[in-house]
């Protein structure tokens, strides 16, 4: 069995939430049905940009972070500053969990904004990466202040480290990281039961 922590962060934004939860959700009825992923932040109750509240599955701190160290992946969705997304980056159980799936070569993928939180850890060094590419690039010229590669490529792969530029990306990034954990034909079945192999 496979896992995924899902790392909420207050102000996420819902879709590039329900893009990891609906590919993997899939993945439990017509795929390989070996992969569990769980949300998880450092409170009960995370407010997405938009409105509405997540309820995690589970509250990460110093008692149960060893736990989240056998897990495979480590996905991270973005969110609105408005709407508090990187008031809490210097979290110390997010900083130990991207530290140990760093230093352990496990997958991490940070969607649009998230990439900012992820680098904020300075635990990111000589990667490419990318990140939301549009109103001016003023997520995109941040990454400049950081001691990595920036990339203006809508999705970056950079061995176990998915970085991709916005909302509308989420879902190949759930799709790649499903084939990475599988295989390309369970990707394939997955992809033609959700319509997204059009």
């Amino acid at each position: 069995m496979k896992k995924i922590i899902l790392f909420l962060f207050e102000g996420v934004e819902l879709l590039e939430v329900a893009s990891f939860t609906d590919v993997f959700g899939w993945n439990n009825i017509v795929g390989t049905k070996d992969i569990i992923l769980e949300t998880v932040s450092y409170k009960e109750y995370v407010k997405c940009s938009w409105g509405g509240e997540l309820k995690v599955d589970t509250v990460i701190d110093n008692s149960n972070i060893e736990k989240f160290f056998s897990y495979d992946a480590l996905v991270i969705p973005g969110g609105f500053g408005k709407y508090n997304f990187f008031k809490d980056k210097d979290n110390a159980s997010f900083r130990q969990i991207v530290e140990y799936f760093y230093s352990n070569d496990k997958y991490i993928v940070a969607i649009c904004s998230a990439v900012l939180n992820l680098l904020s850890t300075d635990i990111i060094k000589n990667r490419k990466v990318t990140t939301y590419l549009l109103d001016n690039k003023r997520y995109f010229n941040q990454l400049k202040n950081y001691d990595i590669i920036p990339v203006e490529d809508e999705i970056c792969i950079d061995k176990n480290l998915f970085t991709c530029s916005g909302a509308g990306n989420a879902i190949s990034l759930s799709l790649i990281l499903l084939e990475r954990l599988s295989s390309i034909e369970n990707r394939e079945i997955v992809a033609k039961n959700m319509f997204l192999n059009k």
